[in-house]
């Protein structure tokens, strides 16, 4: 493995999701915490940009850094959706269940497709779909972990904004946003299954014609 800039990247986010997890659930006075992981949150986001367009740049694309590259995006994305979701205040249970539920789904389909298609020598390019997903789940996840620090920072207080409708917009956005993602999430699972059927299709097309062509 040769560790490159962008392969330290990729790791930097790895090793940021248990401190995110750690910030965003100790008990620290006035949501300080939940500030702090939202911090780190957005910088491990922007690792995600970066170290792609390095790699792509001064051609430093590697076989580990695709690899780790892709667990790296789930582990914090997930992770993050995870805390949001599950916080008291921001949703029903059984909304941020089937949300996450749907999003886990069709990473797991997809690997999977991804995995069958190499095995056969098909390569199946990523989708528009999924990068426009990942953008809207990581926002989302942003301005809700915004909302429980702001709630958690004026709790308690005499504070009008608590309850109000100037806090709760920022748990709607950040609900919309987040309920974009999953549905794009589905979506995206049916093109990469559809890329995947047509893919398998014209592989079965060329063996059939290699084998006619060996017959003759």
């Amino acid at each position: 493995m040769k560790w490159n800039v962008p392969n330290i990247l990729t790791m930097i986010r790895l090793f940021c999701t248990p401190i995110v997890v750690a910030l965003f659930l100790i008990t620290i006075p006035s949501g300080i915490g939940v500030f702090c992981a939202l911090g780190v949150y957005i910088l491990a986001c922007l690792t995600d940009f970066l170290d792609g367009y390095i790699a792509r740049k001064y051609n430093m694309i590697t076989d580990f850094g695709k690899f780790m590259d892709q667990i790296a995006d789930k582990a914090i994305t997930t992770t993050a959706m995870i805390l949001v979701l599950f916080a008291g205040n921001v949703t029903l249970s059984w909304v941020a269940v089937l949300i996450v539920l749907v999003v886990v789904l069709r990473d797991t389909i997809i690997s999977g497709i991804r995995m069958v298609a190499a095995n056969k020598g098909i390569v199946i390019a990523a989708d528009i779909f999924g990068k426009v997903k990942s953008f809207f789940l990581d926002v989302a996840s942003m301005v809700l972990m915004l909302y429980v620090g702001l709630v958690l920072c004026l709790k308690g207080g005499e504070n009008a904004f608590i309850g109000a409708m100037p806090i709760e917009y920022i748990r709607y956005f950040g609900l919309a946003l987040m309920i974009i993602g999953a549905v794009l999430s589905i979506v995206s699972c049916v093109n990469y299954s559809v890329k995947a059927v047509a893919g398998f299709k014209e592989l079965a097309n060329k063996k059939e014609r290699e084998e006619i062509k060996d017959a003759e």
